[in-house]
């Protein structure tokens, strides 16, 4: 039976099927056939299928960027490429765990919030503990066993898709760690560093005044400065996520995590914001394709000259087009647009089914790391 516009019963809830084919036009079928399926718990669940969804990205920014890593003392990270020019970068870090995991845990809070109660006894069958959710990204500090003080806040739960899609490390009273499924990438500018990156002069707040004017010296009044390097608005970055061995509804929430991430870097109160672009994705058996391979060749084409996202977009689109007979290959320069602009009720149906799916995970784990248990 078709599923065109007049066949869907408003009345119920929009199917899985329903909202990729929004997303994916008539490909969501081909795409449900590859995806794997994971419909009870079973040990053989927790091996690898060789499932791989390469998602190409282009980051623009939409306001100046502070993005800076542990390693560096500089406030913007830069790489140096083939052809020998010197490109802002993103590593993976700051984007998969500073930004898209916590951008997907506020979407998994906010439908917990709202419809946990309705759906609470369809999750505790399949291993759900608890009638709550407090999963985060949580920091820990370093202290000695004695002196650690019990948290309300406790991390991660183990027990959600955030868990069981980006992973988590466990405690001294569990047996095994789950390795993430989403496997990232640096993420390149194709705009030389000189060009990209600015100075900016900032006065510095006094602490005890709460003014950017402090006392000098025989009685002036002075005061202090410091400068910022950062990423000029309007800047793109190329890079590419491989998704592996997920389901269709966990693979869609984490395509709306990535395309619903707005903010990125440091002091995001006040900078960071941006867009993520998916221009292409292939579904395929490995892992195809490289941010910093596409960025070299479009230095080698603009010499490193300020492009409009049109022409980064473009040209992400070009160089994904020769895998095409490697899988299955979606072009669609709207995709992340099209996630975006998925209803409440569709993001509701695309959660449901994906912490499901991560329960049954959880539960194969457990019987493939657990056999006699």
């Amino acid at each position: 039976m078709s599923l065109g516009i007049n066949s869907i019963d408003q009345s119920k809830p929009p199917s899985i099927e329903e909202i990729g084919r929004k997303i994916f036009g008539d490909s969501v079928k081909d795409i449900l056939k590859w995806a794997i399926k994971r419909e009870k718990p079973d040990k053989y669940n927790a091996i690898p299928k060789g499932k791989v969804a390469n998602v190409f990205v282009v980051i623009e920014a939409l306001s100046r960027l502070i993005i800076r890593h542990e390693q560096d003392t500089e406030d913007v990270t830069v790489v140096s490429t083939y052809t020998g020019d010197v490109v802002p970068a993103i590593l993976n870090t700051k984007f998969q765990s500073g930004a898209v995991r916590r951008q997907m845990l506020a979407m998994l809070h906010g439908w917990f919030d709202r419809k946990g109660k309705d759906f609470i006894g369809e999750l505790e069958k399949l291993g759900f503990k608890g009638n709550t959710y407090t999963c985060v990204v949580r920091p820990y500090m370093r202290q000695e066993r004695e002196e650690r003080v019990p948290e309300q806040v406790e991390g991660f739960c183990g027990q959600c898709p955030s868990c069981l899609i980006f992973g988590y490390a466990v405690q001294e009273a569990a047996s095994y760690n789950v390795k993430s499924r989403v496997e990232g990438d640096i993420y390149v500018s194709p705009i030389l560093a000189e060009k990209a990156v600015i100075r900016v002069t900032f006065n510095a707040v006094d602490d005890i005044t709460k003014t950017t004017i402090m006392p000098g010296e025989g009685g002036a009044r002075t005061g202090a400065l410091y400068i910022y390097k950062m990423i000029e608005v309007g800047t793109s970055f190329v890079g590419k996520l491989a998704i592996r061995d997920m389901t269709f509804a966990e693979i869609m929430l984490t395509l709306l995590a990535i395309a619903r991430t707005t903010r990125i870097g440091g002091r995001v109160t006040h900078f960071g914001e941006i867009k993520v672009h998916i221009p292409a994705i292939l579904f395929s058996s490995y892992e195809i394709g490289s941010g910093y391979e596409i960025v070299n060749i479009m230095l080698g084409k603009s010499r490193g000259e300020v492009l409009r996202i049109e022409d980064v977009i473009n040209n992400v689109a070009e160089y994904a087009e020769q895998f095409k007979k490697q899988g299955i290959l979606i072009l669609d320069r709207s995709l992340g647009d099209k996630l975006r602009g998925l209803t409440e009720e569709e993001v509701d149906t695309i959660i449901l089914e994906a912490w499901k799916d991560a329960l049954i995970y959880k539960q194969s784990l457990n019987m493939f790391v657990k056999p006699n248990k």
